[in-house]
């Protein structure tokens, strides 16, 4: 995978989580349920299920962890590893600032890397 497909992809990850956390905060993880289906992540969809269902965070860090391991592509095992991060994010409550910037730290970006997803996901016109 190349970087700029890399970055493509984890920007449209995060996008996703902002808007489903923001979902969450606002309406409650019970209103997740609706649009789990329209993932096509399965990995995220299935953290999102154990999120609506009420699972133990650890059960559900331990499974995505485990389902994570076995990715042998560095990148994807990155973008796996952002979706288990949001997942657990969103069944926490954090906050937007805290949630955004912890997600941001994940693929190691570079400065414009940063840069150019902050313009895309929070200077997006929605």
């Amino acid at each position: 995978m190349t970087r700029k497909k890399f970055i493509a992809e984890y920007t449209r990850i995060l996008t996703r989580a902002m808007k489903l956390a923001d979902k969450a905060l606002q309406q409650g993880i019970a209103s997740l349920e609706d649009e789990i289906e329209d993932i096509d992540d399965e990995l995220f969809k299935q953290g999102l299920r154990f999120v609506v269902d009420r699972t133990e965070p650890r059960l559900i860090d331990e499974i995505m962890t485990n389902r994570t391991a076995h990715e042998k592509d560095k990148e994807q095992r990155i973008l796996k590893t952002v979706q288990k991060r949001a997942v657990l994010g969103i069944q926490a409550g954090e906050t937007f600032r805290v949630f955004y910037n912890v997600l941001k730290s994940l693929p190691g970006l570079t400065r414009s890397e940063e840069d150019k997803i902050d313009d895309a996901i929070l200077f997006a016109d929605d």
